[in-house]
């Protein structure tokens, strides 16, 4: 039996809520966002951050083209630039957003859309924590575990430039950290390492200290058992990652935070994007729960930011073709190396989801249509490729707006 995580299988989803109902709770802090809308049921806080979406049955899941697609060719590095999406054409995504969080009853939604690259939009619907303040596709917003393709892509910077190779194993480099023994480079970035999951252990800690500042070596110490032999089979667990944020770390001897803006941030001028709990990070999540999930999903970034970032990554600004291979190289449970296969209706993308402290939110680049999508959400859980992006009702949906679109750039 693999072991996933969040809603990746109905029947783990119902105990990993029954496990979460159980126990008590704590008043939930602000989000990001605020308004009329009352905070989604406490549970939702506290789900399992990451690969959170429902599995599709296996018939049921369209192809996935061989990525990067035969005559790709790395974009040029820097900064993304993009222009603007045409006024009229901007409307009608503004309105669908607005639909969406209505019918959702979010406190706020923002969602983006780049086509081919070149032209892009990105806005929200909802007010900010006054309750007053409007807010647009620079608003920030936790991100939650599409932290972990910022984490995957600095780990394979280092395996480009030879300070690391995928199947190293860990220990020698982290020799203080017992959880390390026995796991490589690849199975952490794969979820195959056996590691548990931090949650458990974890939510009872974070819940009756909010204030507290974790380090990873604090929350890997609270492990205490393993799911299964390093490399016998798939378990997402955020654990992996903040191991990987420590790998990070120890060879730059750095924080990874300094690393992230020296790597990527600042390279790529991602100027609305960052580590919470750092000076001048917005206020979004409490210290405990931010430090404890760490490098698996402490990050903030807005609408726009991710947009860039998706393009970026996905388009060879980051990393070389083979690099872009191995992450998209998905096994059976959708993962490959830091990139979640998602299904869209019946396209397929690469990217990551994420849930964590009553954000939803997911990155996902479709190659065939050309066109990358971000969406993220506040106080509620909901599954952002049928709510938001293909809902029937109320259409056009913002998939098809977004379809529309990149036919029409393409003649």
């Amino acid at each position: 039996m693999r072991v996933v995580g969040g809603w990746g299988m109905p029947l783990v989803a119902a105990l990993v809520l029954s496990i979460i109902l159980a126990a008590p709770m704590a008043t939930p802090e602000p989000a990001v966002l605020a308004g009329a809308v009352s905070p989604a049921p406490e549970d939702a806080l506290d789900a399992p951050n990451g690969a959170d979406l429902p599995a599709l049955p296996t018939e049921s899941r369209p192809p996935f083209p061989h990525w990067p697609p035969p005559g790709w060719r790395a974009a040029p590095s820097g900064p993304v630039r993009f222009v603007d999406l045409p006024a009229e054409r901007a409307a009608e995504l503004q309105e669908a957003v607005d639909r969406a969080r209505e019918k959702l009853g979010l406190q706020a939604l923002t969602v983006g859309l780049a086509v081919d690259g070149r032209e892009y939009w990105a806005g929200a619907s909802g007010v900010a924590l006054d309750g007053v303040t409007a807010l647009d596709g620079d608003s920030p917003f936790a991100i939650a575990s599409i932290t972990k393709t910022f984490t995957a892509a600095l780990v394979m910077q280092l395996v480009e430039a030879d300070r690391l190779s995928l199947d190293q194993k860990v220990a020698p480099l982290l020799p203080d950290v017992p959880v390390a023994t026995g796991v490589t480079v690849r199975q952490l970035l794969a979820h195959t390492s056996g590691i548990a999951d931090l949650l458990a252990p974890m939510r009872e800690p974070m819940t009756a200290h909010p204030r507290r500042r974790w380090t990873g070596e604090q929350v890997l110490r609270r492990l205490d058992s393993r799911w299964f032999a390093p490399g016998a089979d798939y378990g997402y667990s955020n654990s992996n990652y903040v191991l990987l944020g420590l790998l990070v770390e120890r060879i730059y001897r750095r924080p990874f935070d300094k690393v992230l803006e020296r790597r990527l941030l600042g390279p790529l001028d991602l100027d609305e994007t960052g580590v919470l709990l750092t000076r001048g990070a917005p206020d979004l999540m409490t210290p405990s729960w931010a430090s404890a999930f760490g490098t698996s999903g402490y990050m903030y970034s807005s609408a726009s930011d991710l947009l860039e970032w998706g393009t970026a990554l996905y388009g060879g600004r980051v990393l070389d073709a083979e690099s872009l291979q191995a992450m998209a190289a998905f096994h059976d449970d959708d993962y490959g190396l830091g990139t979640e296969l998602i299904h869209v209706r019946k396209r397929s993308g690469v990217g990551h989801t994420g849930l964590l402290r009553g954000y939803t939110s997911m990155l996902v680049h479709m190659p065939e249509e050309r066109i990358t999508l971000v969406v993220i959400g506040a106080w509620q859980s909901f599954d952002p490729r049928g709510a938001v992006l293909s809902a029937k009702k109320g259409s056009p949906s913002i998939l098809r707006i977004a379809l529309r679109i990149a036919r029409e750039q393409r003649g």
